[in-house]
């Protein structure tokens, strides 16, 4: 058997009631955090490091950040710089349809 695609009147459909489902909620703040890297290092490393000192990280310059809710990745996005301080570029969501 075939699997045919939703209509735009389902997937409408779909979207209002993930919406509705979600309006008691829609104002209660969450945490969101945005993985820039991660390395490992013996104590000795960590204790000899002082100010002005660089951690590499394994992850490459322009290589797309995870964001995270509740420790899942649900979009990735490139580090930008605005004014005085960092954002965030979503350049990927990963999956709408997971629950936060």
């Amino acid at each position: 058997m075939k699997r045919t695609d939703k209509s735009d009147a389902e997937k409408t459909a779909t979207f209002i009631g993930v919406i509705s489902d979600l309006m008691p909620v829609i104002d209660t703040p969450f945490r969101l955090n945005i993985n820039l890297g991660e390395t490992k290092m013996t104590i000795q490393d960590l204790l000899d490091l002082e100010v002005g000192s660089i951690v590499e990280l394994k992850k490459s310059a322009g290589e797309p950040m995870d964001v995270l809710v509740r420790n899942r990745a649900i979009m990735k996005g490139e580090v930008t710089v605005l004014e005085d301080s960092l954002g965030l570029r979503i350049v990927e969501i990963i999956d709408i349809s997971r629950k936060v």
